[in-house]
């Protein structure tokens, strides 16, 4: 068993706070992601986990054994760096077996675990060589290799594809999902990239200043935001935002925004009812705002904006607008055609919209 616990774990850098009551429990043979912004502190959990980095507070635990005070050389975990970490002098063969050399192993045995290794990576016909004579890709499944030959309890990666280019880092996140279905091991990854996190995680821990903002799978992430940082985190474009207040006429709910530019009613959420007159953030994504209304019962608030740019992607499209000076995005079909500038009425669909506090940004 394998499972890893956070409880109530803190880490100070002199005064600053890097992480702050952690708690958080990661199941044996799960694939979590750590997601956020650059100086969250994902990192530094990551190397928590690992022994590199000693915890101000609280208590860590793998496989349910207490190990605050064991160092990284005790616990079983394999790390595979941003950087690959290689030897520049080795082969990849060479750079497989040196972890397993210094433990004492015998020839044989390295050898076993070295092809195996290679193997799972296919990685056979570059053993022979060395970093130099490789590309990026191939550094970082050798990287890969050298952790998978240490049979470890735990696989840590720490934004392993930030290095590479678009269509590799494509390649690579299909190599370790797959990686995880062969060797079916706990493993922590690190990304600021949530496109990474929502297609490799079973689930996802989002993380900001130090604190996890919400742990969920990446559907429900998606569907269900628990606060405004992580609804505009999760999603690519983000999540349009849009300032106002919730309103009463008739005993009819509508919100109206700040520049009494859009207005939108709303049917169906008694939750929305305590804050009419109060200040909030409506929140909808770019795929639910469209050029004309969808068929199928849906309901629509009309949206006067004014079209800045259209990105044209092949199978899609993007709109950036702006509503009174507020920037609106929509994803729209590949064979809308927009020449922008321009004015247009776009339409997003109520039912799909999300509300959170205006003063403390949790989801309504």
């Amino acid at each position: 068993m394998a499972g890893i616990k956070f409880d109530r774990v803190s880490k100070y850098f002199g005064k600053m706070a890097a992480i702050k009551e952690v708690s958080l429990e990661i199941q044996d043979k799960e694939f979590l992601v750590l997601v956020g912004p650059s100086g969250c502190g994902k990192s530094t959990l990551l190397r928590m986990i690992a022994g590199l980095e000693q915890m101000t507070s609280g208590s860590l635990y793998i496989g349910g054994q207490l190990v605050n005070n064991l160092p990284p050389k005790d616990r079983n975990i394999a790390i595979v760096f941003q950087n690959y970490a290689l030897y520049p002098h080795m082969t990849a063969y060479d750079n497989l077996a040196f972890g397993l050399k210094i433990r004492g192993m015998d020839k044989k045995s390295i050898r076993e675990r070295v092809m195996e290794a290679a193997r799972i990576l296919d990685i056979e016909p570059l053993l022979g060589r060395k970093p130099k004579a490789m590309s990026g890709g191939q550094r970082q499944r050798v990287a890969i290799g050298r952790a998978i030959v240490r049979n470890p309890k735990v696989f840590l990666f720490d934004e392993p594809l930030s290095n590479l280019d678009a269509k590799l880092r494509g390649q690579m996140r299909l190599e370790i999902a797959r990686l995880h279905q062969k060797l079916q091991t706990t493993i922590v990854y690190v990304t600021h990239d949530q496109v990474e996190a929502m297609t490799l995680g079973h689930r996802i821990a989002v993380i900001e200043q130090g604190e996890i903002q919400q742990v969920d799978t990446p559907q429900n992430l998606y569907n269900y935001p628990k606060n405004r940082f992580v609804a505009g985190f999760i999603g690519s474009p983000p999540m349009n935002f849009i300032e106002g207040t919730i309103e009463k006429e008739q005993g009819v709910l509508f919100f109206q925004d700040q520049q009494k530019a859009f207005r939108a009613t709303i049917t169906g959420r008694p939750a929305l009812e305590p804050y009419a007159g109060k200040a909030v953030t409506l929140g909808i994504r770019p795929e639910h705002i469209h050029t004309t209304p969808v068929k199928g019962g849906a309901h629509y608030a009309p949206l006067n904006v004014s079209i800045q740019l259209v990105e044209r992607l092949g199978h899609e499209s993007f709109a950036f607008a702006t509503l009174q000076g507020q920037s609106i995005a929509a994803r729209l079909n590949a064979e809308e055609e927009i020449a922008p500038p321009c004015t247009l009425t776009l339409f997003a669909t109520l039912e799909k919209m999300h509300f959170f506090n205006g003063q403390t940004g949790a989801a309504i």
